[in-house]
Order: C-alpha cells, then sequence, then structure tokens
C-alpha cells in the first residue's frame, strides 16, 4: 500500500467522494453567506463558475431519496432548482430576506432547525447531475494515467468553506494505462472548491446519494479534475 509521487494529478473522484465536497462546499450556493461576504459567488448569477459539463439542481421531490419537501420552513412552496447549468450560475438559493434583498422570489429554501430558530437557507436534495463520460471503467480509460480517491479524510479541519481552500488526506488506487491499478494511501490532495469546479473534464452516469445530513441529502457521480496538486512520497 504505497503512496503516490508529490505532483500535479488527474484525479478521478468517486461518486461518495464527489457528493462529500458539495456537502462541505454548499454553503457559497446560500444567498445568506454571499450577502455576507462570506461566498465568492456574491453577484455571479449568469457568470461562468465552473465547467460547462457541470449542472448543479436542488431538487425537494427527487424519486432517489428519502426527502420530500412541498414548503419550506416560511411556508414558500418549494420548487426544482436549476443552480448550475452547463456552467453557468442560474441561482443562489434564498429564503424570503435574501430575496426580498435581491429583488427576487424565494427559491423556497427557508429552512428552521426548530420552532423558535431562525430561518436560515439549506438545500433539500442537493447534487451533481449525471453527465455522459460513462461508467468508472469508461473513465479510467478516457483518463489514462491519474489517481482514483475513494477516501478523503480531515475535512472538519481541512477544508474552509468561505475561501474554498482545501488540504485532505486521501486514498485510493492509481490508475495507469486506463484501469484501476493498486491501493495507494498516505497523501494528501490540495486545492480550491472554485477552481476545482472549473476543472471538471468528465461527469460520469453513476449518481449516487448520501444518507440525508441534517435534512438535505447530496449525490454526484464520479467526475475527473484537472491539475490536482498531490503531495506524496
Amino acid at each position: 500500500k504505497e503512496s503516490v509521487d508529490t505532483g500535479v494529478y488527474n484525479i478521478v473522484l468517486s461518486n461518495k467522494m464527489t457528493a462529500l465536497m458539495l456537502r462541505i462546499f454548499f454553503s457559497i450556493f446560500s444567498a445568506e453567506q454571499a450577502q455576507r461576504g462570506l461566498s465568492l459567488f456574491a453577484g455571479k448569477e449568469g457568470g461562468q463558475v465552473a465547467s460547462e459539463v457541470v449542472n448543479i439542481v436542488d431538487d425537494p421531490f427527487c424519486q432517489d431519496t428519502f426527502i420530500r419537501m412541498p414548503f419550506d420552513g416560511e411556508g414558500v412552496a418549494t420548487r426544482y432548482n436549476k443552480v448550475v447549468e452547463n456552467g453557468k450560475l442560474c441561482t443562489l438559493l434564498h429564503n424570503l430576506k435574501t430575496a426580498h434583498k435581491a429583488g427576487i422570489a424565494s427559491t423556497g429554501n427557508g429552512r428552521k432547525a426548530g420552532y423558535a430558530a431562525n430561518v436560515g437557507i439549506m438545500p433539500y436534495n442537493f447534487y451533481v447531475e449525471k453527465g455522459g463520460a460513462g461508467s468508472l471503467e469508461d473513465i479510467c480509460k478516457a483518463v489514462g494515467n491519474g489517481i482514483y480517491v475513494t477516501q478523503l479524510n480531515g475535512t472538519h479541519a481541512g477544508a474552509d468553506a468561505v475561501t474554498g481552500d482545501f488540504s485532505l488526506a486521501a486514498e485510493g488506487f492509481l490508475i495507469a494505462d486506463g484501469e484501476k491499478r493498486h491501493v495507494v494511501k498516505n497523501f494528501t490532495v490540495s486545492g480550491n472548491y472554485y477552481e476545482l469546479l472549473k476543472n471538471i473534464t468528465m461527469v460520469g452516469d453513476d449518481l449516487e446519494f448520501s444518507s440525508p445530513n441534517g435534512g438535505c441529502c447530496f449525490g454526484a457521480p464520479t467526475v475527473v479534475i484537472k491539475d490536482i496538486s498531490v503531495a506524496g512520497k
């Protein structure tokens, strides 16, 4: 179980880990965070914030999870929201307060932890849509050489949801000549989530959802990210 050489790699990020990264950084899509100056997506609606192969939605009626929410915590009817389409930011997620401030309608994402709690903003079923790159096997063949990352550790301390910076301990498999090879451990992947979204070159068709977390489900297929810094041996 060896490490890898330090360098810059094409990373194939498993569907579970892509969903985990989305969960860690979902607050960058919150209008509340943007209006507080805590998201770099403030004022970026209509602009390119990700690669053209990236589509991200929030679906309160998704058939693939247990979460169904016809109304949000403020009584606003929920709706399917296309948040990122072909890499462009269509909307941030709003409650009534942030929507009023922005002069638009709420997206139905006002959420309360309890009856007396303040209204925050949370998604429901927030996920990266399936892409056209096929199965993990297809993706490995297309990538040729790289690292298939199946585990990221230290997310509580190694990721900053405001700046987007991350540095995480990782493990997975080496990809060589288009095939998944031996296990690799004891390496660190680092970068910035805002840049990562722009550097996704392929999106697979193996969409999978995590277990509900705080009333939300996060999902994603396997993705390929170019030019990720890896610190190994």
